[in-house]
């Protein structure tokens, strides 16, 4: 199931690096496939981000995003492992992380997004670059908060 349900996805080094840590052979960020990803916040703070701005744009977090296969598949030679699901469902379940609803099995890393302005003429010529900074507009409390 290859299932991407929104342009933009957010995750942190922080994150990536807490992860590392974790598993016998480190990965690279593209495991994981963002499209943004920032520095310098606590491992998995963006997972309680609801209202970030990049740039003049204001994006909304809208869910954490709940893995595919897709991560456990090395990038350079297309061979699938466990990893990281594997390590991933021991603290990043959606029962590990106490998530409202019905435990469905599922892990997660990151948080799908949308730009409040891309539909409008308000967002155009507006661009996010490497370096931008990150402020953090509105945030739940818990992961426990965070929309699935």
């Amino acid at each position: 199931m290859f299932s991407d349900q929104y342009p933009f996805l957010l995750a942190s080094q922080g994150s990536l690096n807490t992860l590392n840590e974790l598993l016998q052979e480190p990965l690279s960020i593209n495991r994981f496939r963002p499209n943004i990803l920032v520095d310098g916040c606590n491992p998995f703070s963006e997972d309680l981000w609801k209202v970030i701005k990049l740039n003049k744009l204001t994006f909304q977090g809208v869910k954490l995003c709940s893995r595919c296969k897709v991560p456990t598949i090395n990038q350079e030679n297309g061979i699938a492992g466990v990893e990281p699901t594997e390590t991933l469902m021991k603290f990043r379940s959606d029962h590990a992380l106490h998530l409202k609803g019905k435990p469905q099995g599922k892990v997660y890393f990151g948080q799908n997004l949308v730009c409040r302005e891309s539909l409008s003429a308000e967002g155009k010529g507006k661009i996010v670059k490497v370096g931008d900074p990150v402020y953090v507009l509105e945030e739940v409390s818990s992961s426990a908060d965070a929309a699935i």
